[in-house]
């Protein structure tokens, strides 16, 4: 998606484990044009706060919060800081792919406006839930 339909978007890749974050950027030094819009950041998003206000959008991976409880908190603590108007794409799952993933419900996501659910019906894993934080 990166370097095929948001060629001047620059990226902010949080991931609490550094070695994957050591890896994504091995594999984004291949390209070197996509590699100059790459920044690898190695921390708990918890800890984010007023950067996450600069964001019109923000990916949240499905990995991210392997239990429901720490999943809730982080998208709490992601609404709490992200941009009025900001779009949010989490990554979930649903049916037996819920064994791999956490599952992100409706319930999950208050304070948010939900736009769009969708569930894959092919070989993809990941559900996509599509949400908004309102400007109040």
């Amino acid at each position: 998606m990166a370097t095929h339909h948001m060629k001047l978007t620059h990226f902010d890749n949080f991931d609490i484990d550094k070695a994957a974050n050591d890896v994504a950027h091995q594999i984004v030094a291949s390209d070197p044009e996509l590699e100059k819009r790459m920044k690898f950041e190695t921390g708990d998003i918890t800890e984010v706060q007023e950067k996450l206000s600069e964001y019109d959008c923000i990916f949240l991976a499905a990995l991210v919060g392997m239990s429901k409880v720490d999943k809730v908190n982080i998208l709490g603590h992601i609404r709490k800081y992200m941009k009025e108007g900001g779009v949010l794409l989490v990554r979930s799952a649903k049916g037996a792919r819920a064994f791999l993933y956490p599952v992100v419900e409706e319930q999950d996501v208050l304070g948010f406006e939900l736009l769009s659910i969708y569930h894959p019906t092919n070989d993809v894993i990941n559900s996509v839930v599509l949400l908004r934080k309102p400007a109040f």
